[in-house]
């Protein structure tokens, strides 16, 4: 496949078990799952029912389902999900489905679910705006968000847009549509009737460690951020 024929969804179908043992592998990914593990631990409830889009090859599918009683993890990949399915079968978790959807059609699931979880998705989606209310209205009154994306405020992100443009280098980076602030999604999200009730930087610049000074403050250094979002709980005056 030639790069003007290549997508968002074939990249990462070409990718799919590099991606998957990165959490083995990679410092990164490693952060990335403590992060997301602590979020999802101090968020989700037993008894919710999850969908984590854009699962990937289900590795936060997994920690969701270690606490709530259903996660459905959907993505584009077609081999992302062959590959959460196989994990799924191996480990002989039974509440967890995977399946090939694209946000488009997930307006038909509306009102449906008390977690929603959206890891490093957003960012490869035409119309942020537009995509975080298509998640806002996944929820229940009850229900909470987690989203992450690219730190638009990261020095190290800054410098990986410039080298994109003078090298075509990272690859990946030719699919990137959104590198926002935190503030920026916290603005969006509240626009929307969502309460922000958590925000984490995470993800160290791949430099050496002494060079991290170069960077900045966390909030400038750190490559990611996560926000928590709900939608407050109907009262009985309003039902």
């Amino acid at each position: 496949m030639s790069d003007t024929e290549e997508t968002a969804i074939s990249w990462h179908d070409s990718i799919a078990p590099s991606f998957r043992d990165g959490y083995e592998r990679s410092a990164g990914f490693r952060d990335r799952l403590r992060t997301w593990g602590g979020l999802i631990a101090r968020y989700a409830r037993p008894g919710d029912r999850a969908i984590d889009a854009g699962c990937g090859a289900g590795t936060l599918s997994f920690e969701a389902a270690k606490i709530v009683a259903s996660v459905e993890g959907i993505d584009g990949s077609p081999r992302m999900i062959e590959l959460a399915r196989e994990t799924a079968a191996a480990r002989g978790v039974k509440n967890v489905s995977f399946d090939v959807v694209l946000f488009e059609s997930l307006s038909d699931r509306a009102g449906g679910y008390d977690l929603v979880l959206c890891s490093s998705v957003l960012e490869y989606l035409p119309d942020l705006a537009v995509e975080l209310a298509r998640l806002a209205a996944l929820l229940r009154h009850d229900g909470r968000i987690i989203v992450s994306l690219p730190n638009g405020r990261s020095r190290y992100r800054r410098l990986e847009r410039l080298a994109y443009r003078l090298t075509r280098r990272p690859r990946y980076y030719r699919h990137v549509r959104h590198v926002p602030s935190a503030a920026q999604v916290r603005d969006t999200l509240q626009g929307i009737g969502l309460s922000v009730l958590d925000m984490v930087y995470y993800a160290e610049p791949p430099l050496p460690r002494a060079l991290r000074w170069i960077a900045g403050s966390r909030r400038r250094r750190k490559t990611m951020f996560a926000i928590v979002a709900a939608r407050a709980a109907r009262s009985a005056d309003s039902a």
